[in-house]
């Protein structure tokens, strides 16, 4: 199966990067740790470019938001399309280019690569570096698949689940992991494809962000089990990309500040002010 090639290409990221990019925030002019949750996604960041040199970690310009729905969706991809709803007006916001995608049912193995065979075409025509993703359907409700998340075969959870967006969403997913390009995800619908993707291979969770713990039921267990940790709680309750997107400017905070502020040593300054000095920091830990 196609998608096995895929996901079978996907690394996990050098921890021993987001361990160096962390030694540099500490050594940053300011409080140790100070950035709290833009500190983590930065420095995992810095391991998905293979480098915690600031040079190499650059904010990513080139950003998409994929919005996959079905054909109950379909006036919400027309107004996507025309730029009248929310996730299109704050895409624009966030210099992201907003990609409404209809899924029609198939077999699992058909929108699995259809969602990969998408995000592939829509990452190297336009060379985006950053994938956020959004679901205009409405999620299966928690009773429905919370007792599927042990279950270890991918194609038997997502033939379970049953939802064809879901499914295109999962090979969207294991695509930009093979092109080593950092997903967001926002609300359940997105996070049940994450879940699905790690079980084709657990490396891809290297790759993933979450973008705000939605309202939605079974939301919070979804984000235990990925072991994802979020940075908002926006009290939205839906998974259109909202959450997402406004991530998406905390992740760029949190780059700027790792490649615009200095470090002690690289401001001239060669003794520590006390009270940032990292010997203290440590201490009161």
């Amino acid at each position: 199966m196609y998608i096995i090639e895929i996901a079978n290409k996907i690394e996990a990221t050098d921890k021993k990067v987001i361990k160096a990019a962390q030694t540099r925030f500490d050594s940053l002019i300011k409080p140790v740790g100070s950035l709290a949750k833009l500190e983590e996604m930065t420095t995992r960041y810095a391991a998905i470019k293979g480098s915690a040199a600031k040079k190499s970690v650059k904010l990513p310009k080139k950003r998409t938001i994929l919005v996959f729905g079905d054909i109950a969706s379909s006036s919400h991809i027309e107004a996507t399309l025309q730029k009248k709803n929310s996730i299109a007006v704050l895409g624009k916001e966030v210099n992201a280019d907003v990609h409404p995608i209809l899924i029609l049912d198939s077999s699992v193995e058909d929108n699995l690569e259809e969602g990969a065979i998408l995000a592939q075409e829509y990452i190297t025509k336009n060379k985006y570096d950053i994938m956020l993703l959004g679901a205009f359907i409405k999620a299966p409700e928690f009773k429905t698949w919370k007792k599927l998340l042990n279950e270890k075969e991918p194609v038997k959870f997502l033939e379970t689940l049953n939802s064809p967006v879901i499914t295109a969403m999962t090979g969207a997913i294991l695509e930009a992991g093979s092109l080593k390009i950092p997903i967001i995800i926002d609300g359940v619908a997105t996070a049940l494809a994450l879940v699905a993707a790690t079980k084709f291979n657990s490396a891809v969770i290297d790759y993933a962000f979450a973008g705000h713990q939605s309202l939605e039921d079974g939301m919070l267990e979804l984000l235990e089990k990925l072991e994802l940790s979020v940075s908002l709680q926006l009290e939205i309750d839906n998974g259109i990309g909202i959450g997402a997107a406004t991530c998406l400017t905390l992740f760029d905070a949190g780059i700027k500040a790792y490649t615009e502020m200095e470090t002690f040593e690289e401001a001239g300054v060669h003794k520590e002010m006390d009270e940032f000095a990292l010997s203290k920091q440590k201490q009161k830990g």
